[in-house]
């Protein structure tokens, strides 16, 4: 496990449920499922820590953002049913991007089952060509 994912250090918690469609033949969360997963936890983040409302038109027509880089370190898998513990953090800000970091723990052991690094950079909504970070989420980091 890496040494940057303390679980002290994180400012948003959220649960989150595995439904059956999530799983594989093996009855465990395929791979790609988690990055879905994560989505979900960090507009979840959005809503409660940066405090910004989430509409029909969030991360289209305002407050785009192409997600340029996904990390994921896999430790257990989860199943069935099962409750995981999502951390988020913004880790880092640059100019015109936004590193998150995420963890996911199994919530009725609190075994790790993975690690994720994503990056996402704010773009025009017309032209698609990067923007700068606005103020308002420079507070997290």
């Amino acid at each position: 496990m890496d040494p940057r994912f303390r679980e002290v250090e994180f400012s948003h918690s959220f649960i989150y449920r595995i439904r059956s469609h999530e799983c594989d033949r093996q009855g465990i969360v395929h791979n790609a499922r988690y990055l879905e997963i994560l989505e979900v936890a960090r507009i979840e983040f959005v809503r409660k820590i940066l405090k910004t409302v989430i509409d029909a038109g969030s991360f289209v027509s305002h407050d785009k953002y192409f997600t340029v880089r996904n990390a994921i370190d896999y430790f257990s898998p989860a199943r069935f049913d099962e409750d995981l513990v999502i951390l988020t953090r913004i880790s880092k800000i640059g100019r015109t991007s936004i590193t998150f970091e995420q963890l996911i723990n199994a919530k009725a052991d609190g075994r790790r089952v993975i690690e994720c690094e994503s990056v996402m950079v704010h773009v025009d909504p017309v032209t698609n060509e990067p923007l700068k970070i606005p103020e308002k989420y420079r507070i997290v980091a």
